[in-house]
């Protein structure tokens, strides 16, 4: 049976109850205003045109909220610290909350869209993300934890859900829409990040810069919910093909028993591990070792305007590549170099080190494309990529932990940046064997049975 990107069927389910929960609520909310009559075939050419462009609208927008709180909140660490009185032990948790978020909450996604259709959870993890961005906002240490735990669910599912979207609405494009919604990630990061700290002085501190993001975060829950007739009539088309079987729901278990699904957990944990790092921790170290903290705020902005164009194109020259191995090395060898350059000299070579590290990640779209080009089909990038994101995330948590204690504990930033260096030319390694044309795809478009190796 094949994965449904909306809600399989309009009757009651067996063992169901009349008790209507929250999806079940969003879904008569998505569907007023639905046509009540069959479209004309030429009207109906021109409803497909666009409904495709407003799902793309939609996926774009979706994307640019899914690091807009992570990115915006490193710069205001230091700020929070002093306004909240948070301990060492909330400030290092902080970087890390999200990483862990991502690791527990992604798996749900898979399970969640083949009950409901990742239209409808992607609609919810939307509202879960408004209202975690507002709780945000409460100027206390609950509020922030809780608001953190809220919005770091919503952007989970959206991490898992997003590469099953493009790649059932967008089969044969999904390099170039991948590159569009990492383009948008990468956007969204650098404003985050540029006016984190303006943001904060002009709302009356960093509670106030942290609730701004509800704005965004709205705006993408709306438009989305205003493709909701489009993307159930391409559902369902894609739910009963003209021509050959469906394909099964693939559980995580199956993805734990491939080589190439470790792999790619493994590629996607370490570029995550150091984003995360970069993204939590860089305005603190760039910040103690003499810059001020709105600099710093610009070096870690810079960064993400330097990996914008990069993550459009990335994707797109990976999806006509037979192999990514040496892009994948390359963006590696880069990457290394930028974290050299912060050892040697953090504050003169900020800004070269900036434009290194801003090339390097470009292994996250890089990964991302991956996962849609090896997942070989809908549901197969669904598993590969719940699987992957979920393992990877975990991976992924333990480099923000490092990176702090490590930092705070030598009174020195050198080893944490070295270990850094490490870490991506070890992924990098990682990549270079997923991106090899050998690994074939995790679920065969011709394969009803276990994936593939």
């Amino acid at each position: 049976m094949m994965i449904s990107l909306d809600r399989p069927g309009t009757g009651p389910k067996p063992g169901r109850t009349d008790a209507e929960g929250p999806l079940e609520q969003l879904h008569k909310i998505e569907r007023l205003g639905e046509p009540t009559r069959p479209a004309e075939p030429e009207e109906r050419q021109q409803q497909n045109l666009a409904g495709g462009a407003l799902i793309l609208a939609g996926i774009i927008v979706v994307a640019a909220n899914l690091r807009l709180g992570v990115s915006s909140t490193g710069p205001l660490l230091d700020q929070l610290r002093d306004r909240l009185h948070l301990g060492g032990a909330v400030v290092t948790l902080l970087p890390t909350l999200w990483v862990v978020i991502f690791a527990f909450a992604g798996p749900a996604g898979s399970s969640l869209a083949r009950r409901h259709g990742a239209g409808s959870v992607l609609a919810a993890s939307l509202a879960i993300l408004v209202a975690g961005s507002a709780v945000r906002g409460i100027p206390d240490i609950p509020g922030l934890l809780a608001g953190s735990v809220l919005a770091g669910i919503g952007i989970a599912l959206g991490n898992v859900l997003l590469p099953v979207v493009v790649r059932t609405y967008f089969p044969h494009r999904v390099g170039a829409v991948t590159g569009i919604y990492s383009t948008m990630i990468a956007l969204g990061s650098t404003v985050a990040a540029g006016i984190a700290v303006p943001l904060s002085d002009t709302l009356g501190g960093p509670s106030g810069g942290l609730e701004f993001w509800t704005v965004p975060a709205l705006a993408a829950l709306v438009l989305w919910t205003a493709s909701r007739t489009h993307r159930r009539d391409r559902d369902i088309r894609a739910a009963h093909p003209a021509h050959g079987p469906g394909q099964p729901h693939i559980p995580l278990a199956a993805a734990a028993r491939s080589k190439l699904a470790w792999a790619m957990a493994f590629a996607f944990g370490l570029q995550s591990m150091v984003g995360y790092v970069v993204m939590g921790w860089l305005p603190t170290v760039l910040h103690e070792s003499g810059m001020s903290q709105a600099g710093a705020g610009t070096v870690l902005s810079l960064m993400f305007a330097v990996n914008a164009p990069l993550s459009f194109v990335v994707p797109l020259t990976a999806a006509r590549l037979r192999s990514q191995r040496p892009l994948a090395l390359a963006l590696g060898a880069v990457f290394a170099l930028g974290f050299v350059t912060l050892m040697v000299a953090p504050v003169t070579l900020a800004y070269v080190a900036a434009v290194l590290i801003g090339i390097g990640m470009a292994a996250f779209p890089l990964v991302l494309t991956m996962i849609g080009l090896r997942g070989g089909t809908p549901t197969g990038t669904a598993a590969l990529s719940a699987f992957s994101q979920s393992a990877g995330y975990l991976i992924a948590a333990f480099g923000p932990i490092m990176f702090g204690l490590l930092g705070h504990a030598l009174h020195s930033w050198t080893v944490p940046l070295g270990i850094m260096v490490v870490v991506v030319l070890a992924q990098a390694v990682v990549a270079g064997y997923v991106g090899s044309p050998e690994r074939g795809t995790f679920a065969p478009a011709d394969s009803i049975t276990e994936p593939a190796n």
